[in-house]
């Protein structure tokens, strides 16, 4: 199978620098696949597990925001964070989701500004994809 290079990139970490086969990651407007020869573009990313498949075998990430570029057969996915869901543990995902949906519930109760209301819930969706996937697995 034809393959391209593939590299997810933290602020913190090279993640991934790789040749894959095939990548599905989360897009700000739905999921979205990508192969050897995928025509250029530039989209944002949303929250959520992120699929590589390779010669070695799949691996799966959950990806927290950033972009992702894809231009002469290299995807470049540049993300606020990333984390190999096999080292999620379960437990620890249930209770940030916990934190989160606490905090959710919370927002009622105090005035807050557009941008803090949208941090609560990237932060809930996100625990809620970690949580989800590391069941996955």
């Amino acid at each position: 199978m034809t393959t391209f290079h593939c590299r997810i990139v933290t602020p913190a970490d090279a993640v991934l620098d790789d040749e894959v086969q095939y990548v599905s990651f989360q897009a700000f407007d739905g999921q979205q696949g990508v192969m050897r020869g995928a025509s250029p573009f530039l989209t944002k990313l949303g929250g959520g597990v992120c699929r590589v498949d390779s010669a070695a075998g799949s691996q799966r990430y959950v990806l927290d925001g950033g972009f992702a570029q894809m231009n002469h057969n290299t995807l470049v996915l540049l993300a606020d964070g990333a984390e190999l869901v096999s080292s999620i543990d379960p437990e620890s995902a249930l209770k940030k989701v916990s934190e989160a949906d606490a905090k959710v519930n919370a927002v009622n109760e105090k005035p807050l500004t557009l941008a803090q209301r949208e941090a609560i819930e990237h932060e809930q969706s996100l625990a809620r994809a970690r949580l989800a996937a590391s069941r996955r697995s």
